[in-house]
């Protein structure tokens, strides 16, 4: 079992309301090496998870919704956001 995979799994017993989708995205938030601003858009994170990226911003609204993360657009005309960390996260 990989680090990844049990920080996930502590992460869904701490957190049972989260989708197992949100979860991986928060941890995954949690983990980035962010530079900067600590943001990581959407359209990055789908491409390091593997995942469609409406998968990743379905996640990310149920985290902003959540109070997990905020979200901002990225801008132009890319459907990606960025996704900051809440304070308390």
């Amino acid at each position: 079992m990989t680090d990844l995979q049990r920080h996930w799994e502590a992460l869904q017993i701490e957190h049972p309301q989260l989708d197992p989708v949100a979860a991986l995205v928060l941890l995954a938030l949690r983990q980035s090496d962010a530079p900067g601003d600590g943001s990581v858009s959407t359209a990055l994170m789908s491409r390091r998870l593997g995942l469609e990226h409406a998968l990743i911003r379905r996640a990310a609204a149920e985290l902003e919704t959540g109070g997990w993360v905020s979200a901002q657009p990225v801008g132009g005309a890319s459907p990606a956001l960025r996704l900051i960390l809440t304070p308390t996260c």
